[in-house]
């Protein structure tokens, strides 16, 4: 995996070598790294096997956009169980990084730690692509946006990071010098240096581009929909405003006729001209559509700027380890950047569950619905979609109105 874990195995036939001990093999510094590892593991198993159960299992979670993010949650349930505590084993749990899982294991373990961060990369592109469509071209949504593409461009972006990543996997090797084993590969520049600009640059353009374009539209939409609402409201006061006090000007129904050689002037008022009442303005409320969608959006920038940049360290310290051509003292401090790299990897992989739990009301309530096997969760339909508007009102407002307005009539002589 790393050329510095060769160095430590080959530099233990010289004991006056101040080099010779490793900066992580010290107590002080050993066991805070490992108890580190170990919260950080705890929180990705649980958090994204609870994140797993409650995206296929409650029904107000299977969207379009939890698909996408489901299958985040298992790269990252994969990381948690292959790669963060055989991470530990292999830098600071036994000294000289020593690696006792075998060859098999060797080749998971370094396939998938570097398979993982670019299918969650790919993910993320995914599910700003289906926000893409389904907020700027809603109508082509309609035709894209179906389970079987979902699925297929999901598939797609496993293979390809598969693909892309194999050689990992051909070159992972456990060599074994002076009794002690070490699990790495070669240096493999040009293929940090593909990796680096394929699977974190591109991507991350791309996402920075489409939602900065799905927040304009958001943001800007909201804004010229007060302004538009304000100038109907203005338009709408100087038609009604007469000084008489009532809503229509031209006092509709006022009717006359001769009697006894009289004219008698009849007025009808319809309940329907009611005075007007001045009222304070109100603000403008959103629609929730375009509400629920702010708060996704927000969500989905927030899973994008925490991979960013907690996935930005681990790209940097492997282009820095596949150019540097002196050697690293395994005494020096900066043989920290190696672990604490690697932590910030697995929290990338370990954060998303609590994000969706501070950012999103809905997945709480899933989760909590979830947590307290409440009854009938399973089979769950929202009722509200098949209410008519009378069983939405209490029984004595239910009455239907009647259909012609009542007329009061004020003989004005």
């Amino acid at each position: 995996m790393l050329n510095d874990t060769f160095r430590i195995v080959s530099n233990l036939t010289y004991e006056d070598d101040p080099c010779s001990t490793s900066f992580l093999d010290q107590p002080v510094v050993k066991y805070p790294l490992m108890f580190v590892y170990c919260v950080v593991f705890i929180l990705c198993l649980t958090g994204n096997l609870m994140t797993l159960l409650v995206m296929t299992t409650h029904p107000t979670m299977k969207t379009p956009t939890n698909f996408f993010l489901g299958n985040l949650a298992a790269a990252d349930l994969l990381v948690a169980i292959f790669c963060i505590l055989q991470n530990m084993v292999h830098i600071v749990g036994l000294d000289h990084g020593n690696w006792p899982l075998g060859l098999v294991m060797c080749k998971l373990y370094l396939g998938l730690t570097n398979i993982m961060p670019c299918t969650s990369a790919g993910i993320l592109v995914l599910v700003s692509m289906e926000k893409y469509i389904a907020v700027l071209h809603p109508l082509s949504g309609l035709k894209w946006l179906n389970p079987d593409n979902r699925l297929a461009a999901t598939i797609i972006i496993w293979i390809l990071s598969i693909t892309v990543n194999f050689p990992y996997f051909l070159y992972a090797q456990n060599y074994e010098y002076l009794g002690v084993s070490a699990c790495f590969r070669g240096a493999m520049p040009i293929w940090n240096s593909f990796s680096f600009v394929v699977w974190y640059l591109i991507p991350l353009m791309c996402l920075v581009i489409i939602y900065s374009r799905i927040s304009h539209l958001l943001w800007t939409s909201d804004s010229n929909r007060q302004s538009s609402r304000q100038s109907h409201d203005s338009k709408r006061s100087l038609e009604e405003g007469n000084g008489n006090g009532y809503a229509n000007t031209s006092a509709p129904g006022a009717s006359w006729q001769m009697k006894n050689g009289r004219v008698v002037v009849y007025k009808q008022e319809s309940l329907l001209n009611v005075p007007i009442k001045k009222k304070e303005p109100k603000e403008v409320k959103r629609p929730k559509d375009t509400e629920g969608r702010r708060k996704v959006v927000r969500l989905l920038v927030a899973v994008v700027v925490f991979f960013a940049v907690l996935t930005f360290p681990h790209h940097a310290r492997l282009l820095y380890t596949s150019f540097q051509t002196g050697t690293i003292c395994n005494s020096h401090w900066s043989m920290l950047a190696q672990p604490l790299s690697y932590i910030l990897l697995f929290i990338s992989s370990a954060i998303n569950p609590f994000l969706y739990a501070c950012l999103s009301k809905k997945f709480r309530s899933a989760l909590s619905d979830v947590y307290n096997c409440r009854k009938g969760i399973f089979y769950r339909i929202s009722r509200s979609r098949n209410r008519t508007l009378v069983s939405d009102v209490p029984l004595e407002d239910s009455r239907c109105p009647s259909p012609v307005p009542a007329i009061r009539m004020n003989r004005l002589r």
